[in-house]
């Protein structure tokens, strides 16, 4: 199955092309991008025009420029996708080479996979978290939410996203929308999948 990743920004051109670049070197370059802009006013559209990619990418934007819209940007995000499997990711959180491969190989219904944040900034303070969802949930193997899981690298099928009822909107604090999503996910009985 091919795969659509959705990777939400604000006024981060270059470290989203910096993100962008690691998409080249994918293992299996079977998906496509959809650039999620949550109002941003430098020159992230322009980069995006003259970006030379090797795999499909296409952009949306909320235009919301004195708000925090990042649930608005996902959902559009998911929504303008075309593939049966959607990745999350922020644009400050840089995929490994395997990064497609392991997210297809692992991707089942009713299930929320996730994986490492692999941050441009080495003083990045997520990544304790995800050693701790790590130790909590193990490898490769779904288990029952019970605590709270970063959902910046998640994935799930696209019919998934859209019948949990994607990322609430009532939330425009920085933390809120993700929360919410995944106690919903979790009254809902989704399971998730640590892929380191």
């Amino acid at each position: 199955m091919s795969l659509s990743v959705v990777i939400t920004t604000f006024n981060r051109s270059e470290v989203l092309r910096q993100n962008l670049d690691q998409f080249k070197n994918q293992t299996d370059m079977d998906f496509e991008i959809v650039v999620a802009i949550d109002g941003s006013t430098d020159d992230t559209k322009e980069m995006l025009a003259g970006y030379d990619a090797p795999f499909s990418i296409k952009w949306v934007d909320t235009e919301i420029k004195d708000k925090y819209c990042l649930a608005k940007a996902r959902n559009m995000g998911i929504i303008e996708t075309t593939k049966p499997i959607i990745v999350i990711l922020d644009d400050d959180s840089f995929p490994v080479g395997g990064f497609v491969a392991a997210h297809k190989s692992s991707v089942m219904p009713k299930v929320l996979t996730g994986g490492y944040r692999n941050s441009h900034d080495p003083k990045d303070s997520l990544h304790p978290k995800m050693k701790k969802t790590l130790l909590k949930y193990g490898i490769k193997k779904p288990h029952p939410i019970t605590e709270r899981i970063v959902e910046n690298n998640a994935c799930m099928l696209r019919k998934d996203w859209v019948g949990c009822g994607m990322f609430s909107e009532r939330f425009e604090g920085y933390g809120g929308c993700g929360q919410e999503f995944i106690a919903r996910l979790a009254h809902q009985g989704f399971k998730y999948q640590f892929n380191p």
